[in-house]
């Protein structure tokens, strides 16, 4: 095991990432850091974002009706959200103080048809039959348990209500999200199993003699705040749901809706990859994001 290990610490030392600066736990950060997380997110959402994911959603609520941003983060998006519906728009977010930074980002921009709740994905605090839409944007990779978070999602949807789903399958070339402080190495977790893995990014962490560490593994995860949700898991996820797909995609690693379509030049070597989404099993390697609409029918068995 620990020649395994050794050769994983190799192996992500070969693409080292170090975490920002503005890592920092959330009780140190400063108001200044936290607005702009929300503006950044506004922007995004400004600039595409989410939506952009989507042909049409105009016709998935009305002006009465509620949008539920599922991990609104910072509530920068969540703004977003409101300002393109017309609708009131809720933040949902695991932790209060990330709420509380929402909530401020809201007044300083005016708004007045948001709010932020605090709640996790496995028991959302609203009641059954009483939203309109949902919006899960690269969250669903990290609830504890995606099933009974989609569960939930249909419970408190209002019969024809839509749930909007967009996240990366794990094995996502960095779908194991160590980019942001550890490595840049990509398939480190299809090449070493979790269990090495977490040992070699603990070593290097404490090497490094740096202050920040992952949080803290859940029962269930595969990775830090990680559930390991894959297409073929979740296709069997929706399988078991009550939910009816109305269109589930998958975006090959370099679609048009990549962010470094242009600047990488994509276009002349898109279409290999296009293809490897296609195939069984590689797909699982070759996916950038999983699309997916699903809809509470007007009538189920109950």
């Amino acid at each position: 095991m620990k020649i395994l290990r050794d050769i994983a610490k190799a192996t992500l030392r070969l693409f080292p990432a170090y975490p920002s600066s503005e890592y920092v736990a959330l009780e140190q950060e400063t108001p200044d850091l936290a607005m702009r997380r929300s503006h950044e997110e506004f922007d995004d959402e400004q600039a595409g974002g989410f939506l952009k994911f989507f042909d049409s959603f105009d016709e998935y609520v009305s002006a009465s009706g509620i949008i539920v941003d599922l991990g609104c983060g910072f509530g920068g998006r969540t703004i977003a959200f409101e300002r393109r519906f017309k609708a009131h728009t809720i933040g949902l977010e695991i932790n209060q103080r990330v709420g509380v930074i929402a909530k401020r980002f809201a007044e300083s921009k005016g708004s007045k048809n948001t709010s932020f709740v605090t709640g996790i994905g496995n028991a959302l605090p609203f009641s059954s039959n009483s939203v309109d839409l949902i919006l899960c944007y690269d969250v669903m990779e990290h609830v504890q348990d995606p099933e009974g978070c989609l569960a939930e999602c249909w419970r408190v949807l209002k019969p024809k209500g839509r749930c909007l789903l967009v996240f990366p399958p794990y094995f996502h070339p960095t779908g194991a999200h160590l980019e942001g402080y550890v490595s840049h190495t990509p398939w480190t977790h299809l090449i070493f199993p979790s269990s090495v893995l977490l040992g070699a990014i603990d070593e290097i962490l404490l090497e490094r003699g740096g202050e920040y560490r992952p949080q803290p593994l859940r029962q269930g995860d595969r990775l830090y705040f990680l559930n390991g949700t894959t297409i073929s898991s979740f296709r069997r996820i929706l399988g078991r749901s009550r939910f009816q797909i109305d269109s589930m995609e998958l975006l090959p690693l370099f679609s048009r809706l990549n962010r470094r379509y242009e600047a990488w030049k994509m276009r002349y070597y898109a279409w290999v990859f296009s293809l490897l989404a296609r195939v069984p099993g590689v797909q699982e390697c070759f996916t950038h994001r999983i699309v997916a609409v699903l809809s509470k029918p007007e009538v189920w068995d109950k």
